[in-house]
């Protein structure tokens, strides 16, 4: 009986540490099989309670945080990641977009350039790089950066992202027709918008044209009433 006792004893020690892993395991796979963010999150976090270096989980996790919204977050558990596995270039862009989010341009340029330097083809650190260069005042490199995304022609709501900063760029500079070419384009490969609103032009373009037709309608009233030949009761 205590013979038993004692090999009870070293198989429990033995496997402990494989339990341990496991534990964490399986609270990481119930995060991959629920449907609800949030859980997931809470089962994610669970698994990193007890294996705080499980890099998957924070890589995970943090595009979760993404969709929520909390980008703090998202850099956090992806700096994390870098940390511990071998760097990717989606890490670094999701990294970006985090800052970007939070209207950091500046670290989100820097973090989006590492994403280049480690993938020349991805195109949406092109395409989100531009967004940053635009925000940041620096339209020339901007539009440098979405020309490189449309030319690779990645997803296409990367490829819309890309034309939609151009766009942006090209209004915010007066050339008004490339803008609103660019904003079409943008409109009719979204998948997330309509195949119709591609033939809708941008707000902005829709006011200055609404604009010109005013002071049109004004012209038209003002010299029409100063040519209209006087009347006989006159």
């Amino acid at each position: 009986m205590q013979r038993k006792a004692i090999y009870l004893f070293v198989f429990v020690w033995i496997t402990m540490p494989y339990a341990y892993g496991m534990d964490a395991m399986e609270y990481f796979n119930l995060g991959l099989k629920n449907r609800t963010t949030h859980k997931k999150i809470e089962y994610f976090t669970k698994a990193l309670e007890l294996k705080p270096k499980f890099a998957e989980a924070y890589e995970k996790r943090g595009l979760l945080y993404y969709f929520l919204g909390q980008y703090d977050r998202v850099i956090e558990d992806f700096q994390t990641y870098i940390e511990l596995a071998p760097a990717k270039a989606e890490t670094y862009k999701m990294i970006g977009m985090g800052y970007l989010k939070s209207r950091l341009y500046e670290p989100a340029i820097d973090n989006f350039t590492q994403a280049i330097e480690l993938d020349p083809e991805l195109a949406g650190a092109y395409a989100y790089r531009a967004e940053s260069y635009r925000l940041n005042g620096d339209y020339q490199n901007a539009i440098v950066d979405a020309n490189r995304a449309i030319e690779i022609r990645g997803n296409p709501i990367t490829t819309s992202d890309a034309y939609r900063t151009r766009a942006k760029v090209f209004w915010e500079t007066g050339r008004n027709h490339e803008a609103y070419t660019d904003h079409r384009k943008a409109l009719s490969m979204d998948p997330r918008i309509p195949r119709s609103w591609g033939s809708y032009p941008p707000v902005e373009y829709m006011r200055s044209m609404g604009l010109i037709l005013l002071i049109g309608i004004a012209f038209v009233l003002v010299f029409g009433l100063k040519l209209r030949p006087p009347n006989k009761k006159d």
